[in-house]
């Protein structure tokens, strides 16, 4: 509908100076932020997995090439075994987010949180997820993360900057000493302080809670079993 030509219309041009921003905008803001989908992982992972896919894709095409032995056929299921494995501990995991609440994709079993049922996200040897008692619980239960971890070099540097800069080491070839480097934050912490502003801020604008549901992913087990009975059949059968 059409505003009156006698009624004020919000102004698109810029704020001055000073001038705070409206509630309802800033609310806006942070639900639009909310309701988007985000993934969070370490990269490495990654790279480990397209590396090794690059590793199986050669040894397949060599195999297939020069290979008719029994031998081939054991390393041929090997790869497999190994490209599962991989792909479950490697490529799968992720933390994934959304409006409703966060879900904890581990290697076998996913793990769904309501974002009202979330008290809080913080980073250990990784990424926790803290959780209401539900109830009938004798405690609240805690959701770790696979994707998101922290490495020993992380953790050591995050403990020294928590003594303080005098703790922090310097580097000789670094300008500033290596402190730039040294005081940066490990990527899994960094993304835990972000989900962890998401909950707080789907909390506060009333998110509901609910039960955790975990699921269990079957075909990335399968990925892993199956390859691993055929290995055992193709040795029994061939020594």
């Amino acid at each position: 509908m059409q505003p009156d030509q006698g009624q004020p219309t919000a102004s698109a041009g810029p704020r001055p100076a000073g001038q705070a921003t409206p509630a309802t905008q800033r609310t806006s803001g942070t639900a639009a932020a909310a309701s988007e989908r985000k993934v969070f992982r370490l990269p490495g992972a990654v790279i480990a997995w397209w590396a090794w896919v690059v590793v199986a894709v050669f040894c397949l095409i060599d195999m297939a090439i020069t290979g008719r032995d029994h031998t081939s056929a054991e390393i041929a299921v090997t790869v497999a075994l190994v490209t599962g494995v991989m792909y479950a501990c490697a490529l799968r995991p992720r933390v994934v987010t959304d409006s409703a609440g966060i879900t904890v994709q581990n290697p076998l079993r996913d793990h769904r949180i309501p974002w009202g049922s979330v008290t809080d996200i913080d980073l250990a040897e990784s990424v926790r997820v803290h959780t209401e008692r539900q109830p009938g619980a004798k405690r609240a239960k805690v959701v770790h993360s696979w994707a998101l971890y922290s490495q020993p070099r992380s953790k050591i540097r995050m403990e020294m900057m928590q003594q303080g800069p005098r703790r922090l080491p310097r580097s000789p070839f670094s300008p500033d000493g290596g402190a730039s480097s040294a005081h940066k934050e490990p990527n899994a912490q960094v993304m835990a302080k972000q989900l962890n502003q998401l909950a707080k801020d789907a909390r506060e604008q009333g998110a509901p809670g609910g039960p955790q549901v975990v699921t269990w992913c079957w075909w990335s087990a399968a990925g892993i079993v199956v390859p691993a009975v055929a290995l055992i059949l193709v040795i029994t059968l061939t020594h």
